[in-house]
């Protein structure tokens, strides 16, 4: 590919898309710290100015992909979670889980996004990427009041706050490096990696069943 600097607004868009799909390639064979803008203009004979032409930085890339991303993976909730009968919670927490799970990428991407691609990131890209997530509010505040119609917005509110917390932290100790699984070999801390669909169902039993309790 011979870089042309795009001038109009669609040009820009599908060089914006081919810059995305190099930076997936890439998050897709090696570790995020390895990846730099060099490696992903490599891919598409882009120079590190051409990039900077369309975006400042890889963290503002793969914000755009984090809300692709999002995307994909919140047709799937509402495909999978808003029924004609509300789930009750196992099973709802059972079939999130496995919606997470069918979107590896999404997980991977999330659990580097508050404590590095935030961080980093330009403060334009993140304020869409945070005008963004009003439109994902909005869409989990449905799939929650759908099957959750006893718990009031601040309960919601909770639910989506904690949940994703989890959902970082869950992906992050289910998945970990081979390093880190020599090590739990080799060490006395004789420690099994969980599961992540089993693990994270237990995690939003135990938190939707507490926002229960505390109704009581």
């Amino acid at each position: 590919m011979t870089f042309e600097r795009a001038r109009s607004k669609e040009n820009k868009e599908i060089r914006l898309k081919q810059i995305k799909e190099a930076a997936i390639r890439l998050f897709d064979k090696i570790p995020y710290h390895e990846i730099s803008l060099s490696k992903i203009g490599k891919e598409i004979n882009f120079t590190r100015g051409n990039l900077y032409k369309y975006i400042s930085s890889k963290e503002d890339i793969y914000i755009y992909i984090i809300i692709d991303e999002f995307k994909v993976l919140l047709e799937e909730m509402k495909e999978e979670l808003i029924l004609e009968e509300k789930l009750d919670t196992k099973s709802f927490a059972k079939k999130w889980a496995m919606v997470l799970n069918n979107h590896p990428r999404f997980l991977k991407l999330v659990s580097l996004l508050f404590t590095i691609i935030e961080q980093n990131a330009h403060t334009a890209i993140l304020i869409t990427f945070k005008n963004y997530l009003v439109e994902v509010n909005h869409i989990m505040f449905r799939i929650f009041t759908h099957n959750f119609p006893e718990f009031t917005q601040a309960e919601i509110g909770k639910l989506f706050d904690y949940s994703f917390s989890m959902i970082i932290a869950r992906y992050a100790i289910c998945n970990p490096t081979k390093n880190q699984i020599e090590a739990a070999k080799l060490s006395n801390y004789n420690y099994t990696f969980p599961n992540f669909v089993d693990s994270m169902s237990d995690a939003i039993v135990l938190l939707i069943n507490g926002i229960k309790l505390s109704k009581i």
